[in-house]
């Protein structure tokens, strides 16, 4: 009996001890920088997409966002844009340009030239079992006259999953991108994430 307790003890360290097989997300705060650490423990590289504007919804609304069509639509706005120079240059550049052809084509073309970089998507490459930093600034603003608030915020991950499933505007440009040729690479909609994002703010972070 105590040789089987022994034996399923090891053997419960061993599993406790083996990586997961999964692509997931954690969330990292320092000061007014957010990163997304990403850690990919299969046996596959993969191309995997963030936003580049990350939304946080204020929990005394029901919205997904802390910003509307203007920006005193809520008491304090809080968000996040992605830094540059960290996307992979070459699919980035397929991205970009399949999202412009669609834009083309379902007529907003003009809208092509007002695109900032805040604006769509990155694109990662992360090899197997590797770990990956993608940083953004954190933006807390507040629409004067300057007033007292305070809150909780979330951070609401892009849902690339739904997304791509499902009748959405943007949905189809990123269907064709996910179904590109990556060579060994595997395309993954949606990271595990392995943990929720909670700020709490209030008019004396604004505005700086």
């Amino acid at each position: 009996m105590k040789k089987i307790i022994i034996l399923l003890g090891s053997l419960f360290l061993a599993c406790k001890q083996q990586p997961k097989d999964t692509f997931s997300l954690k969330y990292i705060k320092n000061n007014n920088e957010i990163s997304l650490y990403f850690e990919n423990n299969t046996n596959e590289d993969v191309i995997f997409l963030t936003p580049n504007t990350l939304e946080f919804g204020d929990k005394n609304f029901k919205d997904l966002t802390s910003r509307g069509g203007k920006e005193g639509d809520f008491p304090i706005n809080v968000y996040a844009i992605i830094e540059s120079n960290q996307s992979e240059k070459k699919y980035q550049s397929k991205l970009d340009s399949i999202w412009r052809d669609y834009l083309t084509e379902t007529g907003y073309n003009d809208f092509i030239k007002d695109i900032r970089s805040y604006d769509g998507n990155s694109v990662f490459y992360l090899n197997s079992n590797g770990k990956l930093n993608v940083k953004y600034k954190l933006n807390i603003k507040q629409s004067p006259p300057i007033h007292k608030y305070s809150s909780k915020f979330k951070q609401n991950y892009y849902p690339y999953d739904k997304v791509l499933k499902g009748n959405y505007p943007e949905g189809e440009y990123l269907r064709r991108f996910s179904k590109l040729n990556f060579g060994k690479a595997k395309f993954v909609a949606q990271p595990v994430i392995e943990d929720s994002l909670f700020l709490n703010i209030s008019h004396n972070d604004a505005n700086k």
